[in-house]
C-alpha cells in the first residue's frame, strides 16, 4: 500500500468518525457546580421568643413604615452586639424597649443584615425587647399591585411573600428557618382596604386620614417566614370547623368562585386533624386570594395566600378542581408551619408530606384509584425533572439558593418516600408514626433524622436503607427484568437487574418487592428482598405456570422498570390487576409495544375502562402508537362523559401529522367542545400538522377571539401557530404580548414569539423578535417577567444575553435571578453549539476536499501504472 492510498483511506476514515458526532446526546445538567461548598444555617446569638410589627402599609407611595419589636434572650453570656436580617430597610431609630436612649447600629447591604451595639453584655437570664424604626419601598417580599393604563380594572392590593428569605425585605428579624417565635402584626391603611395577618383578629379601630388598624396576633410559635400581610378591598365568605372560623377573601365579584374553589375546606380540616392525630391547632383559617401571585399559594401559618388564577367558573370546574391547592396549603399548617424545616436541605419535610398529604385527602375523598393516580402523577413529575434535567440527593446541603430546593425531588419525589415508607409499613404502622412524628415534633423545627427516628421507633421498623439511598443517596432502580417457569420444580424465576449509573451519589438500591403470580384460579402476591446487586434472580414457588407475572402491582417503589413481556401477557396484567399501578403501568407497555393486539385492548380500556385515569393513559398510549388502527380506537374517545379523558384524546391526535383524518374532529372540537382545557387541546394538536399551515393557520387566528379560564384556549392557539410556523404568528403574538393585553395568555405569546424568529430563516426578523422580547425586560408584572426569561431561553438567540445580563445585576429575586441564569446559560449553550457545529461541518467538507483530492491522485497514479 502507497503513502497516497493509507492518506486517503484515514480521511475517509476520519469522516466517518465525524458524521456520527455532530448531533450529540443531551446529558443531565449538574443541580449545583462540583465545587460548590455545603450550606449551612448561621449560628444564632439568641432565641427569638416574639416579633411585634406596628406597621403603615401605603398603597399610593409603595412604600411600609413603622416599628419592629423584636423580643430575644441570649443563648450565651457575653452578648453585646445583636445581628438581624434586613435589606433595603431605611433604618430610623434602634433602641431597647422602656428605654429612651437609641443604639448605633451599622448596616451591611452585602450580608443583608443591621448590627446593632447594645452597650454592655447580656447573657440567658435577661429578655430583651428591641425596637428598630424604619420605613422601606420594597423591591421583593412586599409587593403592590393595582390598576394601571394598562389594566385598569386590576384591585388594589398589597401582599407579602415571606419563604424562603424575603420577609427581610419589609421588616427586621431573624430571617431564617432554624427558629420559630410568636408574632404580633399591627397593620394600618387605607379604608376601604381589609388587612388578613397571621393568628387571631383581636381588634379594629379607626385611624386618621380615613384609615383603620387591624390587629392580628398569632399565639403559637413559627419561623418568620411565615409572617404575612395581604391588603386590599375585599369580600369575606364566612365557613367555621368545630367552632374555628374559615374564612375565604376574594376580590368583590368573585364570591360564587370562592365557594367553589375552597368550599371543601372544613372537611379537609376534619380529615388532616383525625389522621394527624392533632386537631388543628390555631385561631383561624383564611385564604386569601391575590392577583400576579408568583406561586399557586403559600401556606403561611393560619393565613395561607392564593392565587387569583385559583378561582374558576362553573364550566372550568371538571378540567381545573382547587381541591389540590387547597389540599396542600391546608396540609401544610401541620408540615411545614406546625412542623418547620430545620434547614433547607430538610425541604422535603415541609414539601414531600404536604404533596402526600394531598393524595392521600384525594383517596379518602374519592377512593383508592384517586389516590393511586395522585401518586403516579407524582412519579412522572420527578421522573421527568430527573430524566429531562437534573439529579440530586432529596437532601443536599449544595444548593446555590435556597430556592433552587423548592423543586421535584423535595415536592413529588420526597411524597413518593413517604409513599414507600407507608408500603413498608403497613396502615396502622405509618398512621401510628405519622402521630408520633407530629407529637414529638409540633412547634418545633424537624430534621430528616427526627423523622426517622418518630418513625422507626413508633412503628419498629428500620428506615436506615430506604432514607440513605432515596434521601441522603440520588436516583432511584432502573430496572430491567424477565420472568419464567420450570414445571419441574414449581418455580418461578425472576432474573433482575439494576442498570442505574454508578456515581458517588446514585448506588445500587435493596427494598422489599411484592410480585404477583396471577393464575386461572386467582393472583398470589409474594413478598420477597432485592438486594443491592447489579443482577440476581428471585425465585417464588408457583404449581402450575402463571399467566404472568406482576413486580410492585400497588406501585409501593420508586422505580423504573423493563419487564419484558410479550404484548398477550400485558393484556392480561390490564384485565385482571386490581391495584391501578399494575393496571397504568400494562396500558403504557401495551403504547411502547404496539401492534394490532396492542392497540385492541387499549381500545377496550378506553371505552370500558371504569376509572378515567385508565381511559386518559389508554389515549396517550394509542397516540403513542400512532398507525391508523390507533386512530380509529380513538375516536371513541371524543364521546366520553368526562373531559380530562376527551382532552387526552384530542391531545394524542396530534401524534397524527402525517393522517389528516384527525383534522375535522379538530376543528369542530375547537369550535363546539364545552371543555375550556379540550378546545386548548384541540388548538395545540392544530399545530402539529404543519403540512397543513394554509389551511389551519386561520382556523387559529379565529381561535385567539375565544374566551376562556385563565386563557387556556387563547395561549394554546398562539403557540399552535408558532408551531406552524405560520406567517400570521408576528402579528398575532406581537399583539398577545402588549401589556394590557388578557395577561394569562401574554406568557404564551412571548413563547410564540421566541420559537417563531428561532425557525425563520431571515435574520431581520430574528433581530425584530428579540428586540421586542427585550422590551419587556422592564414589565411591571412580576409573573409575566418570570416567563420572559424562560421564552428567551428558547429563542436560542445568544444576541439575547447583553440584555438579560444587564436585568440580572439589579433583580433583588432569587427566584428571577434564577431564571434570568438559566435564561443565560442555554443561550450560551446554543451558540457555543451552533459554533463547534459550524465548526465541524467546515472540517468535515474540509475532509471531503481533500478526499476528492487523494482519490484523483490515486487515479492518476493507477492510470500511470496500468500505462
Amino acid at each position: 500500500m502507497n503513502s497516497k492510498a493509507r492518506q486517503t483511506r484515514a480521511a475517509l476514515l476520519l469522516l466517518t468518525l465525524l458524521l456520527p458526532a455532530l448531533p450529540a446526546a443531551a446529558e443531565r445538567e449538574p443541580f449545583a457546580p462540583p465545587d460548590l461548598p455545603p450550606r449551612y444555617m448561621p449560628a444564632r446569638q439568641y432565641d427569638l421568643e416574639h416579633v411585634r410589627l406596628d406597621l403603615t402599609f401605603d398603597w399610593d407611595r409603595r412604600s411600609v413604615e413603622g416599628t419592629a419589636t423584636n423580643t430575644l434572650v441570649p443563648l450565651l453570656p457575653g452578648l453585646d452586639t445583636l445581628v438581624f436580617h434586613a435589606t433595603g430597610l431605611d433604618i430610623r431609630r434602634v433602641r431597647l424597649a422602656g428605654g429612651s436612649a437609641d443604639l448605633p447600629f451599622t448596616v451591611s447591604p452585602e450580608a443583608q443584615t443591621v448590627t446593632v451595639k447594645l452597650g454592655r453584655a447580656y447573657g440567658p437570664q435577661d429578655r430583651l425587647e428591641l425596637a428598630i424604626d424604619y420605613a422601606a419601598r420594597p423591591k421583593a417580599g412586599l409587593y403592590f399591585v393595582g390598576p394601571d393604563a394598562g389594566y385598569p380594572r386590576k384591585p388594589r392590593q398589597i401582599f407579602s411573600q415571606g419563604e424562603p428569605d424575603l420577609n427581610r425585605h419589609w421588616f427586621p428579624s431573624w430571617d431564617y428557618p432554624n427558629d420559630k417565635a410568636t408574632s404580633e402584626m399591627v397593620a394600618t391603611v387605607k379604608q376601604p382596604m381589609t388587612a388578613v395577618s397571621n393568628g387571631k383578629l383581636l381588634e379594629t379601630a379607626d385611624a386618621s386620614g380615613g384609615r383603620r388598624t387591624y390587629h392580628w396576633k398569632m399565639e403559637q410559635p413559627h419561623t418568620t417566614y411565615l409572617v404575612s400581610i395581604v391588603v386590599s378591598e375585599f369580600s369575606r365568605i364566612a365557613d367555621e370547623w368545630n367552632g374555628i372560623p374559615v374564612e375565604y377573601y376574594v376580590p368583590p365579584g368573585y364570591e360564587g368562585m370562592a365557594r367553589r374553589s375552597f368550599g371543601d375546606t372544613p372537611k379537609m380540616m376534619g380529615y388532616f386533624s383525625e389522621v394527624t392525630g392533632r386537631p388543628y391547632p390555631y385561631a383561624k383559617y383564611a385564604q386569601t386570594t391575590v392577583v400576579d401571585y408568583m406561586w399557586g399559594g403559600m401556606e403561611n401559618i393560619t393565613a395561607t395566600t392564593q392565587t387569583l388564577r385559583t378561582l374558576h367558573d362553573e364550566r372550568a370546574q371538571p378540567d381545573h378542581s382547587s381541591e389540590g391547592l387547597v389540599a396542600h396549603e391546608l396540609a401544610h399548617q401541620w408540615f411545614g408551619d406546625l412542623i418547620t424545616t430545620e434547614s433547607w436541605d430538610h425541604l422535603w419535610l415541609n414539601e414531600g408530606f404536604a404533596d402526600y398529604f394531598t393524595a392521600l385527602w384525594m383517596g379518602h375523598a374519592r377512593g383508592e384509584d384517586d389516590l393511586a393516580f395522585e401518586v403516579d402523577d407524582l412519579r412522572e413529575g420527578y421522573l421527568a425533572e430527573d430524566g429531562d434535567e437534573y439529579r440530586r440527593p432529596i437532601s443536599t446541603k449544595r444548593y446555590t439558593h435556597p430556592l433552587r430546593m423548592f423543586d421535584a425531588h423535595s415536592y413529588q419525589k420526597g411524597a413518593l418516600v413517604l409513599h414507600m415508607v407507608r408500603g413498608l409499613l403497613g396502615e396502622e404502622g405509618w398512621w401510628k408514626a405519622v402521630r408520633e412524628y407530629v407529637d414529638r415534633n409540633a412547634f418545633r423545627t424537624a430534621t430528616t433524622a427526627d423523622f426517622q427516628s418518630a418513625f422507626e421507633e413508633a412503628s419498629g421498623a428500620s428506615l436506615g436503607a430506604l432514607v440513605d439511598q432515596y434521601v441522603y443517596g440520588a436516583g432511584h432502580p432502573e430496572l430491567a427484568a424477565r420472568w419464567s417457569y420450570d414445571p419441574e420444580s414449581g418455580l418461578v424465576r425472576v432474573h433482575l437487574e439494576q442498570n442505574q449509573t454508578p456515581t458517588g451519589e446514585t448506588g445500587l438500591f435493596s427494598f422489599p418487592l411484592e410480585v404477583a403470580l396471577v393464575g386461572e384460579a386467582g393472583t398470589t402476591v409474594h413478598r420477597v428482598s432485592v438486594e443491592p446487586l447489579a443482577a440476581q434472580d428471585l425465585t417464588l414457588s408457583s404449581p402450575s405456570r402463571p399467566r404472568t407475572v406482576v413486580l410492585d402491582p400497588r406501585g409501593w417503589i420508586l422505580k423504573t422498570l423493563d419487564f419484558d413481556k410479550p404484548v398477550s401477557e400485558w393484556i392480561v396484567q390490564l384485565d385482571t390487576a386490581e391495584p391501578l399501578a399494575a393496571r397504568l403501568e400494562a396500558v403504557r407497555a401495551l403504547g411502547k409495544l404496539g401492534g394490532d393486539e396492542a392497540v385492541a385492548a387499549l381500545g377496550k380500556a378506553l371505552r370500558e375502562a371504569p376509572f378515567y385515569g385508565v381511559r386518559r393513559v389508554a389515549a396517550q398510549s394509542l397516540g403513542e402508537i400512532g398507525t391508523a388502527a390507533a386512530l380509529e380506537a380513538l375516536r371513541a374517545g371524543l364521546e366520553d362523559k368526562d373531559s380530562r379523558v376527551r382532552t387526552e384524546v384530542l391531545t394524542a391526535f396530534g401524534r397524527f401529522p402525517d393522517l389528516g383524518e384527525p383534522l375535522p374532529l379538530l376543528r369542530r372540537a375547537l369550535e363546539q367542545e364545552p371543555s375550556y382545557y379540550a378546545r386548548a387541546a384541540a388548538a395545540a394538536s392544530l399545530g402539529k400538522f404543519t403540512g397543513r399551515r394554509t389551511e389551519l393557520a386561520p382556523v387559529l387566528v379565529k381561535a385567539l377571539s375565544q374566551e376562556s379560564y385563565n386563557e387556556v384556549v387563547r395561549a394554546a392557539a398562539i403557540k399552535a401557530l408558532a408551531e406552524l410556523g405560520a406567517p400570521e404568528t408576528y402579528e398575532q403574538a406581537v399583539r398577545l404580548a402588549r401589556y394590557g393585553s388578557p395577561g394569562d395568555s401574554r406568557d404564551d405569546a412571548f413563547t410564540a414569539l421566541a420559537r417563531y424568529g428561532a425557525n425563520h430563516k431571515d435574520p431581520k426578523v430574528r433581530e425584530q423578535v428579540r428586540k421586542i422580547l427585550e422590551g419587556y425586560l422592564d414589565d411591571p408584572i412580576f409573573i409575566a417577567r418570570r416567563s420572559l426569561y424562560e421564552a428567551m431561553a428558547e429563542s436560542g438567540d445568544p444576541a439575547m444575553i447583553p440584555a438579560l445580563e444587564r436585568v440580572l445585576k439589579t433583580e433583588p429575586e432569587a427566584m428571577q435571578r434564577q431564571r434570568i441564569e438559566t435564561a443565560i446559560r442555554k443561550l450560551r449553550a446554543a451558540g457555543g453549539e451552533e459554533q463547534s457545529e459550524q465548526a465541524l461541518r467546515d472540517r468535515v467538507e474540509q475532509l471531503e476536499r481533500e478526499t476528492e483530492v487523494l482519490k484523483e491522485q490515486v487515479r492518476e497514479l493507477q492510470a500511470r501504472q496500468d500505462g
